[in-house]
């Protein structure tokens, strides 16, 4: 079960419960999931998740495939998504700028924005001889990515411990704990998030943070290529770089991140100052 989740006010346990079946069924969105393995996944029996997607389905929140039964999103997702045209305006102003930097690089260039206490990739372009795992719609743990870490380092220290130990209790990211933990330590002694293979043998990258007005971390882009493209004495002049990237892209759609009306997002709700 994804993360160390604070039991729910009395009278939304079902509300909750369904709310992670949503996000449990958009990890995998190609593949789909048999109903044993998100029940499982979810830490659910299944007569409770069964009742859960079968209400979903009939609401269009969530669709079972016909060829293999497998629960996939739904479209009223998609939607219900067009309520909300700031976060697309966002990513489709940006693509222009990760276009630039992939062809500039010759790389994968990735845009992320934080979700709570996770990170998602919401755009990704150009390409590499090694692919990452990373594709638009890839939800991950904050300290379970190299763009999350990027988010997570300007965070108080109380709130980074939070993060971090919720890798710790999430299944899939627990595997790779090592790794994950290398790519923190690197970062921290750079300033922002490094991955050297850690991963993906032969794949490396970074990321920085896109700061709101307030000072507070809610996005993140990265670049991704051939370790050697991320040797040591080309790192410090590419992180640089892309904090130079993040800066004018903050400065000049100031107004674009305005409309995306983030609260101060994570569990204690703080905006740093700058």
């Amino acid at each position: 079960m994804p993360a160390s989740r604070k039991h729910p006010p009395a009278g939304t346990q079902s509300i909750a419960r369904t709310i992670l079946v949503l996000k449990t069924l958009a990890l995998r969105k190609e593949i789909g999931w048999r109903l044993t393995d998100l029940a499982a996944h979810c830490n659910l029996d299944n007569a409770t998740t069964y009742r859960i997607v079968a209400c979903l389905t009939t609401e269009r929140l969530a669709q079972q495939r016909a060829s293999d039964r497998r629960y996939i999103p739904g479209p009223l997702l998609f939607e219900l998504a067009l309520a909300v045209p700031a976060y697309n305006a966002f990513a489709s102003a940006l693509r222009p700028e990760l276009l630039r930097l992939a062809r500039r690089l010759d790389c994968i260039a990735f845009l992320y924005l934080r979700s709570g206490n996770e990170s998602i990739c919401i755009e990704r372009v150009g390409s590499a001889p090694v692919q990452p795992l990373t594709v638009v719609g890839t939800r991950r743990p904050m300290a379970g990515s190299m763009a999350g870490m990027a988010m997570l380092l300007p965070l108080p220290r109380k709130e980074q411990q939070a993060l971090i130990a919720e890798v710790r209790s999430h299944p899939p990211m627990a595997e790779r704990a090592p790794s994950y933990r290398k790519i923190l330590q690197r970062s921290r002694r750079h300033g922002f998030g490094v991955n050297r293979g850690d991963v993906v043998p032969g794949l490396a990258g970074l990321a920085v943070p896109i700061m709101d007005a307030g000072g507070w971390p809610f996005a993140a882009i990265g670049i991704m290529g051939p370790t050697a493209m991320f040797a040591a004495a080309r790192l410090s002049r590419l992180g640089e770089s892309m904090r130079e990237e993040a800066y004018r892209i903050g400065r000049e759609h100031a107004g674009l991140i305005r409309d995306l009306q983030f609260p101060g997002d994570g569990k204690n709700g703080n905006k740093l100052k700058q």
